[in-house]
């Protein structure tokens, strides 16, 4: 019988994006590269990847999370100017009240009322565009990274690889993380 890759949740996956970030932020005593290295066990039949590292140490992963970052730093700038610009509009409709006739005011207000819209519906377009991007990176990702595993648990003769960081996961040794070569297997499948 053949052993077979099981893909973790579509949550966890998605997880590794919004968390990409964060997981280049890490300290570095919680990588795997940092801990002192361990020859993986001859006779182990199980190993464990920590799927942050992985996504945040392969160059798939890092240019993920730059792109990610720059679109969303465009979609904070533009947000930041819309927030500007409806303010400059409630400023010069509480300035403007004892001195606009009542349809100077009312077309203002509507105004206000307009641009208020607007900004809601560009604060929902951004997270829709910077969650799909997301997604998009997180189908691509997968398609390496389960090919990846499997191909290093084939190589190692492995029954089961669990993720590290699932909350199942209570202890395990060190020495059977082969997240660094799940990273090198995805990085050469470029």
């Amino acid at each position: 019988m053949m052993p077979t890759v099981r893909p973790v949740s579509l949550a966890l996956l998605l997880s590794l994006v919004f968390t990409a970030t964060a997981a280049a932020q890490t300290p570095a005593a919680q990588t795997p590269a940092s801990q002192p290295k361990v020859a993986f066990p001859d006779d182990a039949r199980i190993a464990f990847v920590n799927l942050q590292y992985v996504f945040a140490s392969s160059r798939e992963g890092k240019a993920a999370t730059t792109e990610l970052q720059a679109l969303q730093n465009k979609k904070n700038a533009d947000l930041t100017a819309k927030t500007k610009e409806v303010q400059a509009l409630e400023q010069k409709l509480t300035q403007g009240t004892t001195v606009l006739n009542d349809d100077a005011r009312g077309r203002l207000e509507r105004e206000v009322a307009r641009a208020k819209v607007d900004f809601e519906r560009l604060v929902q377009d951004s997270q829709a565009e910077v969650q799909e991007r997301q997604q998009q990176f997180q189908r691509a990702f997968s398609r390496k990274l389960f090919p990846a595993i499997g191909e290093v648990a084939k190589t190692r003769n492995l029954w089961a690889v669990f993720s590290i960081g699932e909350e199942n996961l209570l202890w395990h040794q060190s020495a059977l993380d082969i997240s660094d070569e799940v990273v090198v297997r995805i990085d050469a499948a470029r």
